[in-house]
């Protein structure tokens, strides 16, 4: 009983701590805002960037998990260097 209590208490602690920083739980957003504050780019064009790379992995319509995906691969490399 200790360690299922102890095992909610870090859930709901990681949730709100998510929340606080990035103010949604989509890891849509949590890629566009790691992004426009890395590049410094304005939303629109991290938009445009973020679609283009899942239309180039052919997804029109990412689901949460492949922006997860995403979102930790950009969280690993960083901004491709140009």
């Amino acid at each position: 009983m200790k360690y299922i209590t102890v095992l909610v208490v870090l859930v709901v602690a990681a949730g709100a701590a998510t929340f606080v920083r990035y103010e949604s739980f989509s890891p849509c957003d949590w890629l566009e805002h790691d992004m426009v504050q890395q590049s410094g780019l304005p939303l629109i064009a991290v938009q445009a960037q973020i679609r283009a790379s899942f239309l180039l992995d052919g997804v029109t319509e990412p689901s949460a998990g492949q922006c997860l995906d995403k979102w930790w691969q950009f969280r690993r490399d960083g901004l491709p260097q140009s």
